[in-house]
């Protein structure tokens, strides 16, 4: 994807009566399992039948009896007792498959834990820092694959798969042992076969846990149907970019999860790729590194009372926050169904819809705090129907990239019932001029897709000071003529108390601000629509986990190009989440790679909301190259990183 320039963590919420309204979803009758197997990681033996009295040792070993029991015509309950199974798991659909359900529950919902890491011990304490540990490191896992089609260029940082947990802890990941000069940091040498860690301040690494992710996906579902995953918790998988922890593939269908818990993983807490009748209720899939629920590919997909927040921090490393990622993301969805889901404080896009995205419905959604647009539709055909939902709060919380709602080269967009508030931009429209063409992964139609036949009904858009109500970002032309044409907008409530031309229309010329009348006279729209504050929503009101600071900055800044003897600037913003009222402590690393070069920051201390700007001067005489650079914020045992990349000509 391509964008322009634009300056309750167990929480269990009930299942909707509603779900028949849905396009389609799973129906798994667990009716027919007649069989049961107990899985027990503590007292459990594979050697043993399986029984309650005798259980199997691990989730493996039941899945492989239940597969046989299911080419025998049994349908099989698996029940896993409370504990942590460090193993990975893969059913896969084979010629002797039946019809016939197997679950997989956890005996204690959210206890039952699939983790990617093993226990490392044998920690000693590092010779140049008496703050840093190091263990050996056996793997030489490299870098990710680069995604497929990166707007912008991808950074190392984000290509790395590395993760440390200390008593629960996830530490900062960083590319060079001279930067692990801040708690909560750590560095692996693959050419030494060493790992680095300072650990957070005051831990003692003899006693201490210590976590090594080594597994990628931790459960995976290949071509099966009439699957239930319940009750599960999944954390510390260390998938690449693009993967996920729990993955639903190859034509798998009646696929049901629900209740399940995805944490702290690499990449995506839960990806379902290429399915049909899937649904995903009553789940919660924070802490990812990249996304937190995704799919791809999908038909008749139903999610429902989900929760999907504080996604992105992977991204966010390299700053890196939009390619291909969302708390909700999905591309290629048709006939999907998202009702009740909340998608909040993510480093990347609240909801994300990207590229062939048809007979899609959303409503009660909330949608708050995200660094990104809380909503993006991007070279989609539609129809996509959103209603009763909130995009709100992305300003001054999030930074400088955030709107209440994006749509690119995407028609038939149909909003209602919506309320639009305090971001940076509450709707903003952009395109590729001339359109993009995007073919239909079903029936094979090619579209070229001019954003046009957009409907916003019933609905309230309200900003505040320096905030735009509407934007055209780059239509001009026949591409203006033909979004506003088929515009359907009315019965809506605009309201800006601080500022009147809150309205960027490309009329008279581009980038023209104009008022209410104005935006009625430009469109032929809003003959019933008011100009009135709509007062305060408490819906838009969401409570993290825990108070947090985000070290960020403006992403489409992080890599510029200077010639030698020039410099680079780059603002970094320390964006509070909850009640975090810490000042952070900046610095940086790489500086001592570019010969005659400075690096200084503005201020070296950042308080709530503020910023300071690290400036890169270069002499006559460094050489051409590019050079990457962390910058590194601390606030007690929080360290966060951003890696920039200074392009010397």
């Amino acid at each position: 994807m391509i964008r322009k320039k634009f300056a309750i963590e167990m929480l269990i919420i009930p299942t909707l009566l509603c779900a028949s309204l849905a396009w389609g979803q799973a129906s798994v009758n667990e009716n027919l399992e007649t069989a049961t197997l107990y899985v027990d990681a503590n007292k459990g033996n594979d050697n043993n039948p399986g029984t309650a009295q005798k259980p199997l040792r691990t989730i493996g070993a039941a899945a492989t009896k239940a597969t046989t029991n299911n080419a025998a015509d049994i349908g099989t309950k698996v029940i896993i007792n409370s504990g942590t199974y460090r193993e990975a798991v893969t059913l896969t659909a084979g010629a002797n498959g039946t019809t016939l359900p197997i679950t997989f529950q956890a005996a204690t919902t959210g206890k039952a834990i699939m983790s990617g890491a093993d226990i490392s011990t044998g920690w000693k304490v590092y010779s140049g820092n008496s703050n840093i540990y190091t263990n050996t490191w056996p793997n030489k896992w490299g870098l990710c694959l680069l995604d497929s089609d990166p707007s912008t260029p991808e950074p190392d940082i984000v290509r790395r798969r590395e993760m440390v947990v200390v008593n629960g802890a996830v530490l900062s990941q960083v590319l060079s042992l001279s930067a692990v000069k801040q708690p909560s940091t750590f560095y692996v040498d693959e050419n030494k076969g060493t790992i680095y860690v300072w650990p957070p301040s005051g831990t003692n690494m003899t006693s201490a846990t210590v976590e090594l992710p080594s597994r990628d996906t931790l459960f995976t579902i290949r071509g099966n149907s009439n699957i239930v995953l319940r009750g599960l918790t999944f954390q510390y998988g260390n998938a690449c970019r693009g993967q996920a922890a729990v993955s639903v593939k190859a034509s798998a269908s009646n696929i049901l999860l629900d209740t399940d818990f995805f944490y702290w993983n690499n990449s995506a807490g839960l990806f379902l790729n290429t399915t049909t009748s899937t649904t995903v209720q009553n789940s919660i899939s924070n802490h990812n590194g990249t996304d937190g629920m995704k799919g791809f590919t999908s038909k008749y997909d139903l999610w429902q009372n989900n929760q999907a927040r504080y996604n992105g921090w992977r991204g966010a490393q390299g700053v890196y926050y939009s390619q291909g990622t969302g708390g909700m993301h999905f591309g290629l969805a048709h006939n999907q169904t998202i009702k009740n889901v909340d998608s909040s404080f993510n480093q990347t896009f609240g909801f994300h819809w990207d590229t062939d995205n048809q007979n899609d419905t959303a409503d009660s959604l909330i949608v708050s705090q995200n660094q990104l647009p809380g909503g993006f539709m991007e070279k989609s055909e539609g129809p996509l129907t959103i209603t009763n939902s909130y995009f709100c709060n992305g300003a001054p919380f999030a930074g400088p990239n955030n709107f209440g709602f994006e749509l690119r080269n995407s028609t038939n967009a149909i909003f209602s019932g919506n309320t639009f508030l305090n971001n940076q931009g509450e709707l903003l429209v952009i395109g590729q001029p001339g359109g993009i063409k995007v073919s239909n992964w079903e029936t094979g139609q090619s579209y070229n897709l001019i954003t046009s036949s957009t409907s916003l009904t019933n609905s309230i858009i309200s900003g505040g000071t320096g905030q735009q109500l509407f934007l055209d970002g780059s239509l001009g032309g026949s591409d203006w003529a033909a979004f506003q044409s088929t515009l359907v907008s009315d019965y809506n409530t605009w309201w800006n108390g601080t500022a009147t031309k809150v309205f960027t229309v490309p009329v008279p010329a581009l980038w023209s601000k104009t008022d209410f009348a104005g935006w009625q006279a430009a469109t032929g729209k809003d003959a019933h629509s008011t100009w009135a504050s709509p007062g305060n929503s408490g819906a838009c009101k969401v409570t993290p986990d825990t108070p947090d600071y985000w070290f960020i900055m403006d992403e489409f800044t992080y890599y510029p190009t200077i010639t030698r003897g020039s410099s680079a600037t780059f603002t970094l913003y320390s964006i509070p989440v909850g009640n975090f009222t810490g000042t952070v402590t900046v610095s940086s690393d790489g500086m001592q790679n570019i010969p005659g070069a400075t690096g200084t920051w503005s201020s070296t201390s950042i308080k709530p909301s503020a910023t300071s700007t690290f400036t890169v001067k270069t002499a006559s005489s460094t050489p051409a190259g590019t050079y990457p650079v962390t910058l590194i914020a601390t606030n007690g045992t929080m360290t966060r990183t951003a890696t920039v990349s200074i392009t010397v000509q």
